[in-house]
């Protein structure tokens, strides 16, 4: 995968290329599913497949939104994580706020 592997192994690099586009695709996966799952299951009664279907719906149709809103969220906890995680105190409740009112 890598060419040039010097100081560490080339299985290590793999490893960690492998090991952070899994998180990506997972992180991916819960953004998308969570947009507005939570709010739609407590606003009214609906089946899981409807759900889970909706949100995905959403997002492929808002692409640049729903990317601009998991950017939004990813930098906010790591700025909010710098200070010995002393930030979330206050990034926790505003991201979760405003996806309630997303």
């Amino acid at each position: 995968m890598i060419a040039a592997c010097r100081s560490t192994t080339c299985a290590g690099h793999s490893l960690i290329i492998l090991g952070i586009s899994a998180g990506f695709c997972l992180a991916l996966l819960v953004l998308a599913i969570g947009f507005t799952t939570f709010p739609m299951l407590l606003d009214r009664r609906t089946t899981i497949s409807a759900t889970i279907g909706t949100p995905l719906q959403v997002v492929a149709r808002n692409r640049a939104i729903a990317t601009a809103w998991g950017l939004l969220v990813a930098v906010a906890l790591a700025l909010a994580s710098i200070p010995a995680f002393r930030g979330l105190v206050i990034v926790l409740p505003w991201l979760g706020h405003s996806s309630w009112h997303l």
